[in-house]
């Protein structure tokens, strides 16, 4: 199909491509129409929905809004074809936001399914039983694009559409009226000019999420079985309202809807271009009501009033939920109003950064600070306003600081707390902690302890705007127990009366160890605790505990003695000089083995009594059967030079007991 431009009975036709779909807009006598899908244009304001092919699917749209704030009284005549039994599928009266290049589906969904919001009049040919039709042709009230008689989208219906039979596709043109009263919310339509549905529904608020402005128009689809339909609507189908309002010197159109060979009368008929006519140009110089009669669309002789308010034009604007932008209202709704009712243009501008996200006539929807303002003029462009609205942002969050009372989870810290401090202001805190995390509140919601490590997220939201920030700390853990290996040792003999313990390990070695060694019986020279010496047999035990995480192990080892081992001590016997002058040479007076001197026999002498005698008799030093070197002192000092004498008695019980007694003289030279 291709773009055309012909002449219809002083209308002038445009189309338009549009995406996939052919749409046209009809212009007459100032309305306009625009046609998408199989709609044509057919003269004298009739548009033909769809042929009689199949799967057709066609939607005619009034250019302007309707006002649903406002009652309206809509007549038109609808034309079903002639296919009775095989004709299908019906068309919808409908009520949508979704805009003029709107294009449903076709088949029995009647080219309205597909718009969201909406409401729609239904006209329906064809038994479809899943959306419980009736088995006649049929009229009811759906919504929200669905063609289904049930609740939630059924709003009234189905109930038969012609009170004079079951066909309404009997090539005929029949009179259909729509009226809508906002203050009693009652929706009514008649079929042959008469009354056959009517429902209390909130379009505004309950279909249309409190918007007042939505298109209007009509839509058709055939499937398997089709027919030719089409709509015939009024030369100003949208009549003029009870009241409307001009600027001084300004003019307006006063039209009503009447039957098509009606006669009009206008009363007074002062400053009207045309007191007998549906439309006439009215310039009057002040307010004035006017009163006119003529035969309405079904034979009813009909008075309507009109009330012509003389005064300046009035802008004025609100925004809702408040002139400040917050997190929990990042857009903020502005309505425009006027106090003409119909007749005036609404444009919005923004300045100062601001940033208009959509409009729909006097509202607007911003999103960002600034100044805005709306611009209402008439449609003549005599008369003009404008106001502004001052728009604000708040979007400050308030943060928060983590601290836990240890960087991590171990051995020394099985729980710790985690503390949540507000940099300032107030604000509501939610934690969350990793995944399976436990806790107890210790101050809440400001303190909590925890044996969970891992990442613990605060998120801090203003109460004052709803701006939320998070804040995150990682709490570690760390259990990493020593390997603890206690070594080896020698065994303790008579001849080596120390073991040395040796092979100490302890792994990691990124570790800082603190050693304890500990031991029931015996004991150990600890200088190095890698490399001990036991003094005794018995079990020597090592505890390491590492610094960095409190965490200990601990490791065993026997030291054992052997009971076999023998020292033959017959061959004991003592010096008989010691010049205790400090040279380091023959400084200390024990005994020693002749066969083995370098062996220290003393260190496996149980008891050891040593006495020592002046040349007179007199005993000088005695040592009470402790095991000792003695250095030739009594009391600190050196003995004199001379002849001393000596008597020993010693004890070992090292692999089995032996015992002596020496004596002799000693020579002390210094």
């Amino acid at each position: 199909m291709t773009a055309s431009a012909s002449t219809i009975n002083l209308c002038i036709q445009h189309w338009v491509a549009l995406i996939l779909v052919l749409a046209a807009v009809n212009t007459c006598d100032g309305q306009s129409y625009f046609l998408n899908g199989t709609a044509t244009a057919s003269g004298d304001d009739c548009y033909q929905l769809t042929t009689t092919q199949s799967n057709q699917n066609g939607a005619v749209w009034y250019a302007d809004f309707i006002n649903l704030a406002e009652p309206f009284d809509l007549s038109f005549t609808m034309n079903f074809g002639s296919f009775d039994a095989t004709g299908a599928d019906g068309m919808v009266f409908v009520l949508q936001n979704v805009g003029t290049d709107a294009l449903g589906q076709s088949g029995g969904a009647l080219g309205f399914a597909g718009f969201d919001p909406s409401f729609g009049i239904e006209f329906d040919t064809w038994l479809n039983g899943q959306f419980g039709d009736l088995a006649v042709d049929h009229i009811g009230f759906i919504s929200d694009g669905s063609v289904d008689h049930s609740p939630p989208t059924g709003l009234g219906g189905p109930i038969q559409a012609s009170a004079n039979g079951i066909n309404i596709e009997d090539g005929q043109d029949h009179p259909v009226q729509i009226t809508w009263d906002p203050a009693t919310q009652i929706i009514a339509v008649y079929f042959d000019c008469t009354l056959r549905l009517g429902s209390q529904v909130d379009l505004i608020n309950d279909i249309f999420n409190g918007q007042s402005l939505v298109y209007w128009g009509f839509t058709g689809s055939t499937g398997g079985s089709y027919n030719v339909q089409s709509v015939c609507l009024s030369e100003n189908i949208i009549a003029t309202g009870p009241e409307t309002v001009i600027c001084p010197g300004a003019s307006v159109e006063l039209n009503v809807v009447g039957s098509p060979n009606s006669e009009f009368t206008w009363d007074p008929p002062t400053f009207l271009s045309n007191p007998n006519d549906a439309t006439t140009l009215c310039t009057p110089d002040s307010t004035t009501v006017y009163t006119v009669s003529y035969e309405g669309f079904c034979e009813t002789i009909i008075t309507d009033t009109i009330t012509v308010f003389v005064e300046d034009l009035i802008a004025a604007a609100t925004a809702n939920p408040g002139t400040i932008l917050t997190c929990t209202s990042p857009s903020i709704d502005l309505q425009g109003s006027s106090n003409f009712p119909s007749g005036v243009e609404y444009t919005w501008q923004a300045s100062e950064n601001g940033n208009i996200a959509s409009t729909l006539g006097p509202q607007a929807t911003v999103d960002a600070a600034g100044i805005y303002t709306m611009i209402v003029a008439s449609d003549d462009g005599v008369c003009m306003d404008s106001t502004s609205v001052a728009i604000s942002a708040n979007f400050e969050t308030i943060g928060t600081t983590l601290e836990s009372t240890f960087p991590q989870l171990d051995c020394a810290h099985a729980m710790v707390q985690i503390t949540a401090t507000l940099d300032d202001g107030n604000a509501e805190l939610d934690w969350s902690g990793p995944p399976n995390a436990t806790w107890e509140w210790i101050n809440e919601p400001f303190i909590v302890e925890t044996s969970s490590s891992g990442t613990w997220m605060v998120v801090s939201t203003n109460l004052a705007n709803g701006c939320a920030e998070e804040t995150a700390i990682v709490l570690g853990s760390d259990f990493t127990l020593p390997i603890v290996e206690a070594g080896s040792a020698d065994t303790i003999t008579c001849a080596s009366p120390a073991a040395s313990i040796s092979l100490v390990s302890v792994e990691p070695e990124d570790y800082t160890a603190v050693y304890s060694w500990s031991w029931e019986s015996g004991g150990l020279i600890a200088t190095d605790p890698l490399n001990p010496t036991a003094l005794q047999p018995g079990m020597y035990t090592l505890e390491v505990t590492f610094e960095e995480n409190g965490c200990s192990a601990m490791d065993s080892v026997w030291v054992y003695q052997d009971p076999e081992a023998f020292v033959d001590a017959s061959s004991t016997t003592m010096p008989n000089i010691i010049s205790p002058n400090g040279d380091g040479k023959n400084e200390r007076f024990l005994p020693f083995l002749k066969d083995n001197p370098e062996f220290p026999i003393l260190s496996i002498m149980d008891r050891y009594q040593l006495k020592i005698f002046n040349r007179w008799g007199l005993e000088v030093y005695s040592n009470q059967g402790t095991p000792v070197e003695w250095d030739g002192r009594v009391n600190g000092t050196i003995m004199a030079d001379g002849i001393y004498y000596y008597i020993v008695e010693y004890l070992i019980l090292c692999g089995g007991e032996q015992q002596g007694q020496l004596s002799g003289s000693l020579h002390i030279v210094r």
